[in-house]
């Protein structure tokens, strides 16, 4: 069974890019759908807060009996997700590959009250490689999820998986089929230009923390009324 998360105004907390669970997280490069300002990216092994009940409704609609209703302090791990993040504006992509870093920009530019957005992880298809990217948004974010793919993380503090060493083979599995892959990384993606995005005392100026999502304070380029 599928379902589809409205995480518009709660993604902050609702998507752990950050690995805090311990199982690391992969991503896909992004990618738009022809034509169009709609940002994809296929997430794998993505660990995902179920404790509100925002999030849990979306599902338990379509699914009561989905396994998300065994405990309301539940954080599942998604070992396929599909991340849709609408009317970009634009958007900034670092790639760590080999030790050495790789930059794209589409050209920062953005609006008071315009939406943030952080994603990344170690990349699905290519060895030795990190992705991190940046998006200034306008539209929604869906996240879309199978029951076949999910499975109970915690509950609470609580392991549900298997405690370390079982977190310790999954991602050790993880990095084994991306290296079974055996990609080269089209080094033409990148535009090798750097954005003030990625500095943190930017960051700290023109975006703010809304409780779920983050947006921006002020226009870049400034205008003249800032």
């Amino acid at each position: 069974m599928k379902y589809k998360l409205d995480l518009t105004d709660s993604y902050q907390y609702c998507i752990d890019f950050d690995g805090l669970s311990g199982v690391e997280v992969y991503s896909s490069l992004p990618w738009f759908e022809k034509g169009t300002s709609i940002c994809k990216m296929q997430l794998e092994n993505l660990s995902i807060n179920m404790y509100e009940a925002i999030w849990r409704s979306q599902i338990l609609s379509v699914n009561p009996k989905s396994i998300i209703n065994i405990n309301d302090d539940l954080v599942i791990l998604a070992r396929k997700a599909l991340l849709t993040i609408e009317n970009v504006c634009c958007y900034d992509l670092k790639v760590m590959h080999n030790e050495r870093d790789y930059y794209y920009s589409s050209g920062l530019k953005f609006n008071i009250k315009d939406r943030y957005i952080y994603f990344g992880g170690f990349d699905t298809e290519h060895l030795d490689s990190y992705i991190s990217g940046r998006a200034i948004f306008q539209g929604h974010v869906w996240l879309e999820l199978e029951e076949d793919n999910i499975v109970p993380l915690m509950i609470g503090n609580d392991d549900q998986l298997g405690g370390y060493e079982e977190i310790k083979r999954i991602n050790e599995k993880k990095r084994l089929e991306v290296k079974m892959k055996n990609k080269s990384l089209d080094m033409s993606i990148f535009n090798h230009i750097v954005s003030p995005i990625w500095d943190f005392d930017f960051q700290m100026k023109y975006f703010s923390d809304h409780d779920g999502y983050e947006e921006t304070i002020f226009d870049y380029p400034p205008s003249q009324n800032n």
